[in-house]
């Protein structure tokens, strides 16, 4: 399906120059993944550039969150690949890659972001742009395994408010101590970006907090330690809340994301959890047959959902030790064709992201995955909230912090501070001062 859909973009893509580049000699590009969840959509994607470049042949890899420090390692001592699919760029790695603004790069009008800039506004380096981003924000929601949640006679989506989802997760918890098969309520893990720049950010716009007051909180206008005014603390109440109630598994703080976490909801040990995209993936590869669905924590009064915004994260690089090597030109020729409105628009309905790109003169993007299709765009489409993808705080705090220094929550350091409260162990001064103090260390001017 995928060489289908490739092929009947071809020729719009070889009138603007970026098919039919055979080279002389043959050239191999070592390519890493978007992420190895999507392997296989990548793999089909850059077949259809082998074709239309019989002269270079595409190595493609995957990097694993427990071999990234090892492919960390193999940049630094001068080897990387040709190009990387997805990427975190900070203020202490950006010389890494390639200033894209010191190119002829192509498409920087297409995206619908100020890409040439979102970087400084993020990191305060100027005239710098290592990565482009052609993903629009994620979306966090929570995932469940409809077949199952309907046998216990429960409907996620009557959830309206956090009061209807107290009462749902209690229900959830009574019918789940009458299964042995299943173990959890509420699944989740620690990830450090998952809580330290999404969920707690999330939860706390639907609780009544704008992404204003977080930003307000992270460049330190609203102090860390201020009960009445961070918009972090009902977050964390209703974090410790629903530990103390059984809803979230014991020491969760200390589950492995995808060996623990992840797995327990894809063997269906748990039926409800808290994610973003990449889960319903993962389960339909596992199971095609799975029923699932999904709701997002209830909007604030002004009918809010949190997304994240689209920055440089998780955007697409050349690495600066390639310049002036033999095959820096066929790398530079192939990332243009990967950022590409056609190849964006095949990345797109093959992942399933929301582009960050003006696809209009390929006619948009039908978008098949299944976050997008329970979820996402029956949300849009009956247009009963609103989405804000502006900048979350730690992003655009990102020019403050010193180089060199850890966040203030996105650190494993943080899992057992974070859990120490959950559980009762600290109470709530003590996280907001150790977090203050982080801050400050940071981020302070």
């Amino acid at each position: 399906m995928m060489k289908r859909i490739g092929k009947g973009l071809l020729a719009g893509a070889a009138a603007i120059g970026l098919t039919g580049m055979a080279l002389a000699a043959d050239v191999v590009l070592e390519v890493s993944a978007t992420q190895p969840e999507y392997f296989a959509q990548d793999r089909a994607i850059w077949d259809l550039y082998e074709e239309e470049n019989p002269g270079v042949k595409i190595e493609l890899m995957s990097i694993n969150e427990d071999t990234e420090a090892a492919f960390q390692a193999r940049v630094a001592a001068g080897d990387p690949p040709d190009i990387r699919g997805l990427t975190f760029p900070t203020q202490d790695n950006y010389k890494t890659y390639v200033n894209l603004m010191e190119l002829d790069f192509p498409w920087w009008d297409k995206a619908n972001y100020d890409a040439r800039t979102i970087f400084e506004q993020t990191h305060g380096v100027e005239g710098y742009a290592p990565a482009f981003n052609v993903q629009g924000g994620l979306f966090l929601n929570f995932i469940y395994h409809a077949d199952e949640l309907q046998k216990a006679g429960l409907d996620p989506k009557s959830i309206k408010t956090v009061d209807d989802l107290r009462a749902f997760l209690e229900e959830l918890k009574a019918y789940v101590a009458t299964r042995d098969d299943v173990e959890y309520v509420l699944d989740i893990g620690w990830h450090p970006r998952f809580w330290g720049r999404w969920m707690l950010e999330a939860w706390g716009v639907g609780l009544g907090a704008s992404k204003e007051d977080f930003r307000d909180l992270w460049t330190g206008k609203i102090a860390f330690t201020d009960k009445e005014n961070n918009p972090l603390v009902p977050a964390l109440e209703l974090v410790r809340e629903f530990t103390e109630k059984g809803y979230l598994p014991d020491n969760w703080w200390n589950r492995a994301w995808e060996q623990e976490f992840e797995s327990s909801f894809i063997t269906e040990k748990s039926i409800f959890a808290m994610h973003g995209p990449w889960l319903w993936n993962k389960v339909l590869a596992q199971n095609p047959d799975a029923e699932l669905g999904g709701i997002f924590f209830p909007p604030n009064e002004n009918g809010v959902v949190w997304q994240d915004a689209t920055t440089a994260d998780r955007g697409s690089v050349l690495y600066a030790a390639n310049v002036g090597k033999p095959d820096f030109e066929a790398a530079k020729k192939a990332f243009y064709w990967w950022t590409s409105p056609e190849i964006v628009k095949l990345r797109a309905e093959a992942i399933g992201f929301t582009p960050a790109m003006d696809l209009s003169a390929q006619g948009g993007v039908d978008l098949r995955n299944p976050q997008f299709q329970k979820l996402v765009g029956p949300a849009i489409s009956a247009g009963e909230i609103n989405f804000d993808s502006s900048l979350g705080g730690q992003a655009a705090a990102g020019p403050m912090q010193k180089s060199g220094t850890p966040f203030v929550i996105e650190d494993n350091a943080m899992a057992s501070k974070i859990g120490a409260y959950a559980s009762g162990e600290i109470d709530l001064d003590e996280l907001l001062a150790l977090m203050q103090e982080r801050w400050d260390q940071s981020y302070a001017q």
